[in-house]
Parts: structure tokens; sequence; C-alpha cells
């Protein structure tokens, strides 16, 4: 089962990510995602679909994303690319921008990743340790979403980061104006805003601690009674993380999907592209 994209995660696509719609702590590698009809749960880990196994592939943490730092997106329309800020800014502890919060004449914005880490499992590692074990055909997690209606996603890396810099254009390569102060006032919180090496039109974001933003996973199978792996196309699984989260309605034109988080609040998902 595939999921569809839209320009709100191209960003993160492009270079080979899915996104988290609204960043968090959130999804260490080998954490479970479970769909079934209308909900996506964390389910758990890994290593509860299988016994015998041995021992779990090593997550290694902290890496830096030297394929991530650096890049700057292309330029998207300023209602999508608040759209995205929004969520990022909510992650780090601070307030909303308005599409029309007098800030601004931008028509336009770009994001920019620096200082981004990345914590991750070698998928092969993780086919290894899959074949090395036996089905546990009493989890219900099989019936449920591999041999059921449903669909299993194993996550296998993870992006973190804790500040952004956004640039903000009245066309392509004319820079908009900007009032720092009132950005600030507005998001106000544990999030810092300061213009960014000089630039009158670029403007960083920074929080007090690493939020994931965006994953790699695969989906989860079994083939005569062996567990088995198979990439998602980039981009094709967006979630949004949320500690109170609203009741189900419309997310940047698509349906919300109800992904449940133990002790963790409520993930969201858009269905997808096959």
């Amino acid at each position: 089962m595939g999921f569809c994209s839209d320009d709100s995660n191209k960003y993160l696509r492009d270079m080979g990510y899915n996104v988290v719609r609204l960043p968090s702590d959130f999804l260490p590698p080998l954490s479970l995602l479970g769909k079934q009809g209308g909900t996506i749960e964390c389910v758990g880990v890994l290593s509860g679909l299988i016994t015998g196994a041995g021992t779990a592939p090593v997550i290694t943490q902290d890496q830096t994303a030297a394929n991530i730092n650096g890049k700057s997106t292309s330029n998207m329309d300023i209602s999508v690319g608040l759209s995205i800020l929004n969520g990022l800014i909510a992650g780090l502890g601070g307030g909303k921008l308005g599409v029309s919060g007098g800030y601004t004449d931008a028509r336009t914005i770009t994001f920019e990743f620096n200082n981004v880490v990345f914590d991750s499992v070698a998928p092969l590692d993780v086919g290894n340790y899959l074949r090395g074990g036996q089905v546990d055909v009493a989890n219900p997690l099989l019936e449920e979403y591999v041999l059921g209606n449903g669909s299993l996603y194993a996550v296998t890396e993870r992006l973190r980061a804790s500040e952004i810099t956004v640039s903000f254009e009245t066309n392509q390569g004319v820079k908009a104006n900007l009032d720092v102060p009132v950005i600030a006032n507005q998001v106000g919180g544990k999030v810092s805003v300061n213009i960014s090496g000089g630039r009158t039109n670029a403007v960083t974001f920074k929080g007090p601690k690493l939020l994931t933003f965006g994953f790699k996973c695969f989906e989860i199978g079994v083939r005569q009674g062996k567990i088995t792996m198979v990439s998602v196309k980039p981009g094709a699984v967006a979630t949004a993380i949320e500690d109170e989260p609203e009741a189900p309605g419309a997310l940047l034109g698509g349906p919300l999907l109800n992904i449940k988080a133990p002790r963790r609040g409520m993930i969201d998902a858009h269905p997808g592209e096959s």
C-alpha cells in the first residue's frame, strides 16, 4: 500500500526522506508504524515481530548529515512554506506565524538545513537480523497488519535538528522585507529568532532540543514464513506528531489519518501514491 505526496513533503522527498509535519523527539530507528483502515499506530519495536533472532542491530546516533547540512530547498509558495515552518516552530516550543502577519511582503520561502544529525541502522543489518529469527506467529501484529488488511513500516533512519534558516523572497531572487521583532513576538516561547549571517531576508529559528523532522522506512511483509523488507519511495509517508491533537480534519488539503503513539500523543499521516 502506498501513500500520496504533495508540495509540503517534496522538500525532503527530493533528498530521500519522508517528512514529519509536526516534528517531535519521536520515531527512533527500529520503531514500527502499523497502518490499518484510517488509523496508524506506533505499535512497538522490530524485535517484537520475531523470536530467536539474537541481538538487535546497533543504532548509530548523532551522525553528521553531510548530505543535508547547508542544502537549501527550492522556492515554495508562502502558504505551503509557512505550514511546514509552523510545524517546525511548534516542535521547538514556539507559536504560529500567520500568512498575513504584517512581518513580510514575501511570496515564497526556502529552507536551509544546518547542524543536522541523524540516527540510523543499516538496512542490511536489519535484513540479516530478521533472517536470523523465526516469525512469531502468535504475535497479533502479524495478523492485524502484515497478514491482514494493514501495512507495517520499520523506521531505519531519522533526521534531527534544533534550528532551521528560512529565506523570504518577493519574486525569484528578489529579497523580501522582514520585521524580525514582529516575527520574534509571534513565535515567542523558547525559540530564538535571529537574522542569519547578515542576510536581511533570512531568519534562523533555534530551539532548546533536537527534533525529528524526517525519516526513512521499509515496509514489512511475510513471504514463505519469513519476514521481508520492501523499500518505500521517499516522500510516500508523511507523519505529524502532536502532544494534544485536535479532532481529525483536513491538513494541507488532504484527509487526516490518526496515528496513535503510546503516551506520546497522536501522529497524523496522509495516504498516498502507490
